[in-house]
This record gives C-alpha cells, structure tokens and sequence, in this order.
C-alpha cells in the first residue's frame, strides 16, 4: 500500500532557486507525493511577483498547489499553513533553497512503513559538495545549541500524526 507525501516549501525572497527545487521533488522515484509552495512574501513586491511567475510554469501540474500569504508571516507560519491545507500520511518540508536527492522520499517511506513505532526520520545531507553524516540518537539539543550537525529540516519526515500532536511550529520564533 502507497502512502501520499505532503512536502511543504515555504518561500520568502528566493525564488531563484524554486523550478529546481519543485522539480527535485515531482522527479522523485517514489511518484505518490504533493508539493505545496507556501508563499511567505509581501503581496506587491517584486518577490511576490517572481515567485508567482516561477509559480505559473506548475499551473496545470496537479501535484503543485500554491498558496500565498496575504503579508509576510515567518518560515514557522508558512509552515503550519502548509500543514493545514494538506493531509497526506507523511509530511516533509523542503527549504527554498535545497532540493532532494532522487530517493529521499521513498527511502524514507520504506523506512517508516518498516519501523511502524516511529514518528519520523532523518537523512544525511549535503553540503558544498561534501556529504554530512548524522549520527542516530534521540535527543540533538546538545548538537543545535552548538551549531554541530544536526538533522536539517529539508532532511526530515514525519508522520502527520506527529506534527498534529505536536499542533505544528511555534509561529514566535522566526526561524528553528
């Protein structure tokens, strides 16, 4: 039984980078997912405009859906916004300036349909063209406060359920 990716990019002044990174994830070997562009940009800017220009190219791609903010919220906001106008079984977020690897998905939905006791999973990531390992363990509070790698957002899935529980980001802070 498949089960449907939601993957949620919110966008705020970068949308050099967005046909890339929509594609990275329309292109995956794992064909079941949604892609939802969250855009967090003032309405009347030129990055608003950029973005829905990038936007329009996905216009008859129904696995892109778009949505706009009607001011500037913050990354946190445009997540949660992406959360509550989706509803697959897994859900992923990509920021606007990385793409996935051609697996990511489906190596990540075997993994949670195999290890069914688990609310989500992470993945290696790279940077500048190096591969960056993280170790498994629960608890990275150590590792983020020290600017140490740790899971990035882009790297991670997590079953819906969890981010329901969790009642999404926390919109006070910013970023993280």
């Amino acid at each position: 039984m498949r089960s449907r990716v939601d993957v949620i990019i919110p966008t705020y002044k970068r949308a050099d980078m967005l046909d890339k990174v929509i594609n990275s994830v329309l292109t995956q070997t794992y064909k079941d997912v949604r892609v939802t562009v969250v855009d967090d940009n003032d309405p009347n800017t030129e990055w608003r405009k950029k973005t829905s220009e990038i936007m329009d190219r996905f216009v008859n791609e129904n696995r892109v859906n778009y949505i706009c903010h009607e001011k500037n919220k913050n990354g946190s906001a445009a997540r949660n916004t992406g959360l509550k106008n989706t509803n697959g079984e897994f859900v992923c977020f990509l920021d606007d300036d990385d793409i996935y690897l051609p697996d990511k998905l489906g190596k990540q939905v075997k993994y949670l349909m195999e290890n069914i006791k688990r609310d989500a999973c992470f993945c290696d990531y790279k940077r500048n063209g190096e591969i960056v390992r993280i170790e498994e363990r629960k608890d990275f509070s150590r590792d983020i406060l020290l600017g140490l790698s740790s899971p990035q957002t882009s790297g991670i899935m997590f079953r819906r359920y969890t981010l329901d529980k969790l009642k999404g980001f926390d919109e006070s802070y910013n970023i993280h």
